[in-house]
């Protein structure tokens, strides 16, 4: 990797050490005089499970989805420095600078005043920005990457309700540059004041701007589920920040009880602070309660 063309330019390399919290990828933080950069080469398989074989030229999608998106929305996400298709490896820029993960701040139980408002608002923004691009990050087109991820989110339970809410995404006209996986894990909250920002750009695609929207409102949830007047909050103020979206509640309500399902029973682990009874017993609840439509009101009984 020294002889990467640009890691060949960065003057007094303090140190490049691996990062923990890549599922997908090895990761390194580079560490020079003037910035930091870092390092991601795919393998194989996943790091953190090995039992999950994965292609390493994937890498390319990433490439491409990063390049998109900085098009757009150049201060919202990583700066390509250098790619390497061969050695499956890209170098891109440090988007959280002496921030920390949004994902590490609510472990910390260090919920920033106004940080889902941020967070709904910074989603919006790239989404306003995507509007009009609707070509595929894969060369060969996202369609069947689109319904990978359907399956994969919902599809795997073989439960008649999630099953309709994949035709009914798969039925939706409106298609354009969605980021996928809209996670806490994958946000950066730098040090100054702005917007978010956001990383691991590999599951980008041509997709339903609701998915993202009720995937990260999934999330929402599940950070707060210790506390109903906090959750309904931070909701509220997620929406809001968002903005205008004109989306079908109903079926955003769909997108988020099947991405609780998807969190309390993958074999990807994510931290949520249940026991493995509650867990069991809120994927219970949740799938008895999939056909209602209640709102955000009912979503804590779940984990009571």
């Amino acid at each position: 990797m020294r002889n990467d063309p640009f890691i060949k330019t960065l003057s007094n390399i303090n140190s490049i050490r691996p990062v923990s919290g890549g599922v997908a990828h090895n990761v390194y933080k580079i560490d020079s005089r003037d910035s930091s950069y870092y390092l991601k080469i795919r393998g194989d398989h996943f790091v953190t499970i090995p039992t999950i074989a994965c292609n390493p030229n994937d890498i390319e999608h990433e490439h491409r989805a990063l390049i998109m998106l900085g098009g757009v929305v150049p201060n919202l996400v990583p700066q390509v420095h250098s790619y390497n298709p061969d050695e499956h490896y890209l170098v891109v820029s440090d988007v959280i600078g002496k921030g920390k993960k949004l994902e590490t701040l609510f472990e910390e139980r260090h919920i920033q005043k106004q940080i889902f408002e941020k967070y709904g608002q910074t989603l919006g923004v790239i989404h306003n920005a995507t509007q009009n691009i609707s070509e595929p990050v894969r060369v060969n087109g996202d369609k069947e990457y689109f319904q990978k991820v359907l399956m994969h989110r919902f599809g795997y339970r073989n439960n008649s309700t999630l099953n309709l809410l994949i035709q009914e995404l798969s039925a939706l006209r409106n298609r354009r540059l969605i980021l996928g996986d809209a996670a806490p894990k994958n946000i950066g909250v730098p040090h100054k004041d702005g917007l978010l920002t956001f990383f691991d750009l590999e599951t980008a695609h041509a997709g339903n701007a609701e998915f993202d929207f009720g995937y990260a409102i999934a999330h929402v949830v599940l950070h707060t589920l210790t506390n109903k007047k906090l959750m309904l909050k931070s909701i509220e103020e997620f929406v809001e920040g968002y903005g205008n979206s004109n989306f079908d509640p109903n079926l955003v309500e769909k997108i988020v009880k099947g991405i609780l399902l998807y969190r309390l029973g993958s074999i990807i682990p994510y931290p949520i602070k249940l026991t493995v009874e509650k867990k069991k017993k809120a994927e219970a609840i949740i799938l008895n309660d999939l056909e209602k439509v209640n709102g955000p009101e009912s979503w804590f009984k779940y984990f009571e």
